[in-house]
C-alpha cells in the first residue's frame, strides 16, 4: 500500500467559535491536511455537506448539538449530501455523558472531547483510515456498529461500507473507483434495510398488543405517536425512492394509524389491519418480497420486550413493597415517638405537682 498523504484529502471543518476553529484547523494542518474548508454557521455547514464531497468532516457539537446531530443523521440516511459514508468526526467541549451518547448515536464515526492534543487527534484519524467500523442499519440509526460481539445476532448483520478517506490518502485510484461503485450498491442496501426495519417496527408494536401479556404482567401502552412518525417516515422514503405504489400503501397505513386516536381504545381488527398494511408497504417496495424472512426476528424482539416488561413489572412491585414497608416503619416510629413524648410530658407534670 502506498504512503499515506493527507494532503490529497479534502476536509470540511465546522465550528461556530473562531478560536476553536483555528485550533482545529491548525491540528489538521499539522497532521498533513491542506484542503481544509472552514465554515462557522449551520447554514454554511449544511450547504457544504449538500454541495461538496469531502473525504473527512470535522464538526464541533457543543453549542449546536441538536442541529449538528440532525445533519449527521440526514447524511447517513442519504437525505443530505452525495456520500452517506463520509467519515465524520465530532468534537465537543461537553463531558456530559448524555451529550456524548447522543453524539455517538447520531451516526458519527468518532467523538473527541476537547481539549485534545494534535497527537491524540492524529491517532484517532489514523484509526478511521486503517480500521473503520462496519455500519449497522435500524429503523432510526445508520452508522458504525458499536455493539459488543455478545450483543450481536444473526438477523442484524453489519455492513462493510466504502472508506473514501482511506482510498484518497493512499492515492489509490482503483480503490477510489471501487469505492464509488461500492457506495452506490451499499446505499441501495441501506435504504432497503432501513425501510424493512421501519415496517418491522410497526409490526412489532402491533404484535405486542395482539399477544396478550401474561397474567400480572405490566400492561403495555400502545405508542401511537411513534407508529405515526414511523409510518410517515416510511412514506417519505418511498416517495424519494420513486416507489409510487408502495407510497400509496404507506399513505393508507398513515390513515389507519391516525384512526387509533390515543390508542386506548384500539381494537384487534384495526391493529391487524395496520400490521397487514405495514407488511404490504414493504412488499410493494421489495417487489413482492414479504417480511416472512423477518418473522423469527420479530418473534424474538417481541419476546425480549415482553421479558423486559415483566422484569420492570417485578421491579416495580418490589419497589412498591419496599416503599410501603418504609412508610409503615416511619409511621410506627412516629407513633412511638409521640407516645414517648406524651409519657414524658405526664411525668414532668407529676414532678411539678
Amino acid at each position: 500500500m502506498s504512503e499515506v498523504d493527507y494532503a490529497r484529502a479534502s476536509v470540511l471543518l465546522f465550528d461556530p467559535v473562531h478560536v476553536n476553529q483555528r485550533t482545529s484547523r491548525y491540528a489538521l494542518f499539522e497532521m498533513g491536511f491542506r484542503k481544509i474548508e472552514c465554515v462557522s454557521s449551520l447554514n454554511e455547514f449544511k450547504a457544504a455537506l449538500a454541495d461538496t464531497s469531502p473525504a473527512l468532516v470535522v464538526a464541533e457539537s457543543s453549542a449546536t448539538d441538536a442541529d449538528v446531530f440532525r445533519l449527521v443523521r440526514s447524511v447517513r440516511r442519504s437525505d443530505l449530501g452525495r456520500n452517506p459514508f463520509v467519515v465524520i468526526l465530532l468534537t465537543t467541549w461537553s463531558r456530559d455523558t448524555t451529550h456524548i451518547r447522543r453524539a455517538i448515536e447520531c451516526g458519527a464515526d468518532d467523538v473527541i472531547v476537547r481539549p485534545f492534543s494534535t497527537m491524540f487527534a492524529a491517532e484517532r484519524v489514523r484509526t478511521l483510515v486503517r480500521d473503520r467500523k462496519d455500519f449497522i442499519v435500524t429503523s432510526d440509526y445508520v452508522g458504525p456498529d458499536r455493539r459488543k460481539s455478545t450483543d450481536r445476532d444473526s438477523d442484524t448483520q453489519p455492513l462493510t461500507v466504502p472508506n473514501f478517506l482511506q482510498a484518497i490518502v493512499h492515492g489509490d485510484d482503483a480503490a477510489i473507483d471501487r469505492a464509488s461503485s461500492w457506495a452506490r450498491e451499499a446505499k441501495d442496501v441501506i435504504i432497503a434495510e432501513r425501510l424493512r426495519r421501519m415496517a418491522m417496527r410497526i409490526v412489532i408494536s402491533v404484535e405486542i398488543q395482539l399477544n396478550k401479556p401474561e397474567e400480572n404482567a405490566l400492561p403495555v401502552r400502545l405508542d401511537v405517536a411513534d407508529m405515526a412518525r414511523t409510518a410517515r417516515e416510511l412514506r417519505v422514503q418511498l416517495v424519494k425512492a420513486s416507489r409510487g405504489e408502495a407510497a400509496e400503501v404507506a399513505a393508507a397505513l398513515i390513515d389507519q394509524v391516525s384512526s387509533l386516536g390515543d390508542g386506548s381504545a384500539a381494537d384487534k381488527r384495526s391493529l391487524q389491519l395496520i400490521k397487514e398494511l405495514s407488511m404490504a408497504t414493504y412488499a410493494a417496495f421489495a417487489n413482492g418480497e414479504s417480511l416472512e424472512r423477518s418473522k423469527d426476528e420479530i418473534d424474538r424482539t417481541v419476546a425480549n420486550l415482553r421479558a423486559r416488561l415483566q422484569s420492570r413489572s417485578a421491579d416495580g412491585k418490589l419497589k412498591a413493597q419496599i416503599e410501603a414497608a418504609r412508610a409503615k416503619a416511619v409511621s410506627e416510629a412516629q407513633d412511638t415517638a409521640d407516645a414517648t413524648g406524651q409519657a414524658d410530658g405526664a411525668g414532668i407534670k407529676r414532678a411539678a405537682m
